[in-house]
């Protein structure tokens, strides 16, 4: 009677390497997308005066913790259409976010971040 041995041996540096520097890392996908977000943000927006367009900025509050908003208290008002009467609304932050999140599901962002 003969037995077949198989011996199998994971090499898990690699995956060691990406677990040690998640955290970090998945910080620094996050400022990147709340960057991109922000800039896409104040390019849809409308410009009158141009403070809408200047309030919008990224802001780091914790770790894996991002904010972007915008610090004019209409910005709502510009966002969101029947909220004014008259006012049709002109979406600036909703289009921003839904481009920013297709970079955050991007592969090529999590693979330049993990070399």
């Amino acid at each position: 009677m003969s037995f077949v041995t198989v011996n199998i041996s994971l090499n898990t540096a690699q995956l060691d390497k990406i677990v040690a520097g998640l955290n970090g890392n998945t910080d620094d996908a996050l400022g990147l997308v709340a960057t991109d977000l922000s800039d896409a943000a104040k390019g849809n927006a409308p410009v009158d005066t141009g403070a809408l367009r200047n309030s919008i900025h990224p802001e780091h509050s914790g770790v894996n913790h991002w904010l972007v908003a915008d610090g004019v208290p209409y910005g709502v008002h510009v966002e969101f259409p029947g909220i004014t009467r008259n006012w049709a609304g002109h979406p600036f932050m909703l289009p921003a976010a839904i481009s920013a999140g297709a970079r955050l599901n991007s592969g090529a962002l999590w693979a330049d971040l993990f070399r």
